[in-house]
């Protein structure tokens, strides 16, 4: 983390008259920081059998490695998504962005994710919580709410989808 994102410094004047600093830490920040160590150290104890989880050298990113659900265009791949977490994690949701090229419904060109679990955010909400619904979302897309596809028979959107998962999503096994 920044140090400037962890420390908040304050100008006072002691009562004889000599200016000093006063350092608070930022206590969201330092909640943050205490819910990830714990969800990571909860991955480590328990893994979940779709995927795994990893921090970066910064706690508030972490890369995440996403195994295609079975019985969908996506099987056989594995996705690598980024999160990025707020200061305020876990008030606030993190960004979620698909690193690997995927052809979905719900995820833009750019890896951008439309769920419902990011508008209906609360902060008992976990990244297993995210996880699983970001699997649920590979197994059943909305394309009702599409960023890709919308023009495509359900035939040749799951042949482009398999495709891609093909092209893009091997590599990383």
């Amino acid at each position: 983390m920044m140090l400037s994102r962890v420390l908040r410094f304050k100008c006072k004047t002691s009562s004889f008259g000599v200016k000093y600093y006063e350092i608070d830490l930022v206590w969201e920040v330092m909640m943050a920081s205490e819910r990830l160590r714990r969800e990571y150290r909860e991955f480590m104890l328990r893994p979940v059998p779709f995927g795994s989880v990893a921090p970066t050298d910064n706690l508030l990113v972490w890369k995440v490695l996403l195994n295609g659900p079975e019985g969908t265009p996506y099987e056989g791949g594995v996705f690598e998504l980024e999160l990025v977490f707020p200061d305020t994690y876990p008030t606030r949701y993190p960004q979620i962005k698909f690193k690997t090229q995927i052809f979905h419904a719900n995820i833009s060109s750019s890896g951008g994710v439309c769920t419902t679990l990011l508008s209906d955010w609360r902060p008992t909400d976990t990244v297993l919580t995210i996880l699983l619904a970001i699997n649920n979302m590979l197994c059943a897309p909305n394309r009702d709410s599409a960023y890709n596809g919308r023009e495509l028979s359900s035939h040749q959107y799951e042949e482009k989808a398999r495709e891609w998962t093909r092209l893009y999503a091997n590599h990383l096994r």
